[in-house]
């Protein structure tokens, strides 16, 4: 099975450049990334270089609410960077030794018994066998620290 990495799509980045607020409705946070290697953007799934801005807010990537629906903290760069490409790659701004995979049903909801800390070695393996099940939608891999959403993961078309 194929499966592709992405960002945050652009319609939503575009919008929270556009009002200035997160998913709580509160102002986005301005920040020079002082890090060496930058931030890293949930968007072009690249570090914000060091020294240029970034956005840190609240965001709920996902279309509906539930109880599932989580809402945590995100990068962005500032200004709107470009989109990262669907990629089959596990994007390179991933250097920890473990992440968070969860299995979502079509409704965004989590399916239960799929979240599990990956190694970084592990992710595409993972991640394709659950998106080899029916009831599987889409992956989402967050951090295994601070469960913060990294990007989501598809299966190619």
């Amino acid at each position: 099975m194929k499966l592709h990495f992405f960002g945050l799509p652009s319609a939503a980045v575009e919008a929270i450049h556009r009002t200035g607020l997160d998913s709580y409705g509160d102002p986005l946070e301005r920040h020079p990334s002082a890090e060496e290697g930058g931030m890293p953007c949930r968007h072009c799934l690249q570090h914000v270089p060091t020294g240029k801005p970034f956005l840190a807010l609240a965001h709920r990537p996902f279309a509906g609410r539930n109880p599932f629906t989580e809402t945590g903290p995100i990068y962005l760069c500032d200004p709107l960077c470009a989109p990262a490409a669907p990629s089959p790659e596990v994007p390179a701004f991933l250097t920890a030794p473990q992440y968070i995979l969860r299995g979502y049903d079509s409704d965004e909801r989590i399916i239960y018994g799929t979240g599990a800390v990956t190694p970084r070695t592990e992710l595409t393996a993972y991640a394709e066998e659950l998106l080899s099940r029916d009831d599987i939608a889409f992956v989402d891999l967050r951090s295994a620290s601070n469960n913060c959403f990294l990007c989501r993961i598809h299966r190619a078309d």
